[in-house]
């Protein structure tokens, strides 16, 4: 007799429920033990009398930062907390760094030549890491899943003696995006902070039964990129030094031509800035590509190095374009006048500035979710070369027939409840987790 799936169903309706359940529950079950162990352990670190709660950000993707700021300078402002930075160079893959030999760290440079002195070099020799555990962190809150750290960071390994914490540095602007939770990361956090119910309930799917064991959780605390955002205003930026006009135009182009992900309008725009430079003196433009741009179009051939470096001369040789030299960018959204752009989540900082957005759309049938349906009504949309000019020269005079829209959205939308207070909320949670 041949014993089927199906007979096993019928025959025994309690097993195949809970094999089916095991399945479901597959990614988690492994974790159970790493998580009790360091519950138990940090419990006894409480008991012992430790001062203060020690929370380390892994730094690594310098733009990300923005997304931790707000919460960092919160967590810096109350004497019942220690923070460190670990900085992890970027240039890691498949938890390998790309070159071995390579011991610079741009992004320990980055945070100790801006002040922070409690940032840490993880990068310690070749091949060698800072050891984490040394320091006994409480929390350890990272921005990014595993791919991109090295072995001794992912969070597998930090979740047996630290609690885990995923602040997503990317907003959810796509339908398509509501289901990119890493599966195997989520299982080894501890917190995740979600910007909004779904995102909150999409994690506790993947993690209910340690939810209901009181190991893993989530909470809704908004979107901490509207906060980092408002906070950064009145700040100053570097990236203008170049600028001698008051009319300021971001181009900020998309990494990929994918169009599933919104494409990349660089390809065909590129030649169309230097064309408006050129004929419109009074305009100045700042180019501000996504890092990995450059890399990912020589990579898949759209363009050679040398066609890269013809580019960057040609911004060299004008005047009045420039190529981002710096980090960060909040500051620099600020003392613009418009931002043109692909598809990205930044559309949401720059959104609260209510200055006008000029978005380079791809018509490939994009399902946006219901906040970027509500922003795109405040865009000016455009489709070809001629409209993204028209647009500019309009709002070079003086025209901005959406601008009400655009405060509509903001006031009503993005600056209200959860997002202008994220910081605290992430604050207060962290707090009433430490003793658990």
């Amino acid at each position: 007799m041949i014993i089927s799936r199906e007979l096993i169903k019928r025959s025994f309706p309690f097993l195949a429920k809970s094999i089916h359940w095991c399945k479901l529950r597959a990614n988690e079950l492994p974790t159970i033990g790493r998580h009790l162990s360091r519950r138990r352990k940090q419990r006894k670190r409480v008991k012992s009398g430790a001062d203060r709660i020690k929370v380390v950000f892994i730094c690594q993707y310098i733009p990300a930062w923005s997304k931790c700021k707000a919460l960092y300078e919160a967590l810096s402002e109350d004497s019942r907390f220690e923070l460190i930075l670990l900085c992890v160079p970027n240039r890691i893959h498949s938890n390998t760094l790309d070159n071995p030999d390579d011991m610079s760290n741009d992004t320990f440079d980055y945070f100790f030549s801006h002040g922070y002195n409690n940032a840490v070099n993880a990068l310690t020799g070749k091949n060698l890491w800072f050891d984490l555990h040394t320091v006994s962190p409480d929390y350890v809150i990272y921005n990014r899943f595993d791919r991109a750290m090295p072995t001794p960071y992912t969070s597998f390994v930090v979740s047996s003696y630290a609690k885990v914490c995923l602040l997503k540095y990317a907003t959810v602007l796509l339908r398509a995006e509501e289901s990119m939770m890493d599966q195997k990361f989520a299982v080894n956090t501890f917190m995740f902070f979600a910007e909004n119910d779904g995102k909150r309930d999409e994690f506790l799917r993947i993690t209910s039964l340690l939810h209901t064991l009181k190991l893993s959780s989530a909470i809704c605390c908004g979107i901490p990129g509207v906060e980092n955002a408002f906070r950064a205003k009145g700040s100053i930026s570097n990236s203008w030094s170049f600028s001698q006009h008051s009319f300021r135009a971001i181009y900020a182009p998309r990494w990929t031509t994918d169009p599933v992900w919104g494409g990349s309008s660089f390809l065909k725009y590129k030649q169309t800035f230097f064309d408006i430079a050129d004929s419109q003196p009074e305009v100045d433009i700042l180019v501000r590509p996504h890092p990995l741009m450059f890399s990912n179009f020589i990579n898949t051939g759209l363009m050679s190095a040398e066609e890269v470096e013809d580019y960057k001369k040609e911004c060299d040789d004008r005047p009045n374009i420039c190529l981002d030299p710096e980090k960060e960018y909040l500051a620099t959204f600020w003392q613009s006048s418009v931002l043109v752009c692909d598809f990205s989540s930044m559309i949401i900082e720059y959104y609260v500035t209510k200055k006008p957005i000029v978005y380079l759309t791809y018509d490939e049938g994009i399902e946006y979710n219901e906040l970027m349906s509500a922003m795109l009504k405040g865009c000016y949309i455009v489709n070809n070369e001629d409209e993204l000019k028209q647009t500019l020269m309009m709002l070079l005079s003086g025209r901005d027939p959406l601008v009400s829209i655009r405060s509509a959205v903001c006031e009503k939308v993005l600056l209200q409840g959860d997002n202008v207070k994220a910081s605290e909320n992430m604050k207060r949670v962290l707090l009433e987790e430490y003793r658990n």
